[in-house]
């Protein structure tokens, strides 16, 4: 096994961050993305919801890719947090949808 194939902690904990936030961080964007929209969508409740979720399965593979062009695995890391914080937001501050 030559040396060119052993790679450090530190490759490995690069890799292990941007996959984390790929799966687990691009799942947590597309549910706030998707509450958000369905709160803010100008429709009932039950009719928002579709669309809401379709627009939320073209988010996540977008926050996967995201999270591994990032320049650093601690800025993918912030990036999906800030992204989830922030349509979090948008969702808690549309409040309920209206029936």
């Amino acid at each position: 096994m030559g040396a060119h194939l052993r790679r450090g902690w530190g490759y490995r904990a690069n890799i292990a961050t941007r996959a984390v936030a790929g799966s687990i961080g691009a799942y947590l964007v597309a549910a706030c993305f998707a509450a958000a929209a369905a709160r803010t969508l100008p429709m009932n409740r039950l009719d928002a919801i579709v669309p809401a979720t379709m627009l939320a399965f073209l988010v996540a593979p977008g926050v996967t890719i995201w999270a591994f062009l990032a320049p650093g695995p601690l800025r993918a890391l912030a990036g999906v947090l800030g992204s989830a914080a922030l349509l979090a937001g948008v969702a808690w501050a549309a409040g309920m949808p209206a029936a």
